[in-house]
């Protein structure tokens, strides 16, 4: 390997620049003044095992940052900030990894070599798209999807009529006698749940959502059904199936 190999920007030069022969690495100024440079900019430090990514490499990637399945933790919420959405806390939202990276690492600046998926990242890919419908109980069906996850059954009732029974006449689900308050609508979820403190966490989160965004002039009621022993609602084995009951953990 000549000397210049490990110069690699110096051969870009013109000759009278390139290292001399004979002439030690030490006595060669040029060529350790733009190994700086070339560190910085390509992460080439010449050093074996102890490679580093480099300007050159991030710009090539520019794009993972503003992928929410791709972009680092500690970037999300400068990302929710583009679209107007304030991210809530709490591992319920960002997920164990995304929560500890944030605790380990808060300098990260690396996008994620596999796309991730946790309800803050949901919510940013899908926020924009969910303002058009805000207001909406459509809108706020598809909202709730995202904190219940793709598990969940999501119905959402409105009664207009003083006595009605609903689309599958199951009482106390889709049913009212008696007059209701103005504008009120029930939500009925089916959320499989393998532990007491899984479903209180989500039922809260479900709670926060609704309160948020339901239109102001609305009442509302939720209704959770957890099934003990079902196959889901779609049939579809190990996404919305339970076994056997939940644990009290």
């Amino acid at each position: 390997m000549s000397k210049t190999d490990g110069y690699s920007y110096v051969q870009y030069l013109p000759r009278v620049f390139q290292q001399k022969s004979g002439e030690a690495d030490e006595q060669f100024f040029l060529g350790r003044f733009l190994k700086a440079f070339e560190a910085m900019l390509s992460g080439n430090t010449g050093t074996a095992g102890a490679e580093s990514v480099g300007m050159e490499a991030l710009l090539d990637g520019l794009h993972q940052y503003f992928d929410p399945q791709t972009a680092p933790s500690q970037f999300l919420p400068w990302l929710a900030g583009w679209v107007g959405l304030q991210l809530a806390e709490g591992v319920e939202y960002d997920g164990v990894e995304d929560n500890l990276e944030r605790t380990l690492a808060p300098m990260q600046i690396l996008p994620l070599a596999d796309a991730r998926s946790t309800v803050n990242r949901k919510l940013i890919s899908s926020i924009v798209q969910l303002y058009k419908k805000r207001g909406t109980l459509g809108g706020l069906a598809e909202y709730l999807q995202v904190h219940a996850g793709e598990e969940a059954a999501i119905h959402i009732y409105s009664y207009e009529e003083p006595v009605r029974l609903g689309n599958a006449r199951r009482i106390g689900i889709n049913t009212m006698v008696g007059a209701a308050e103005p504008s009120y609508f029930s939500v009925h979820i089916i959320l499989p749940a393998f532990s007491r403190s899984l479903l209180q966490q989500k039922v809260r989160n479900l709670q926060e959502v609704i309160r948020k965004e339901r239109p102001f002039y609305t009442n509302s009621s939720l209704n959770i059904e957890v099934p003990s022993m079902r196959l889901g609602v779609y049939g579809r084995v190990g996404m919305e199936t339970l076994v056997g009951g939940m644990t009290e953990q």
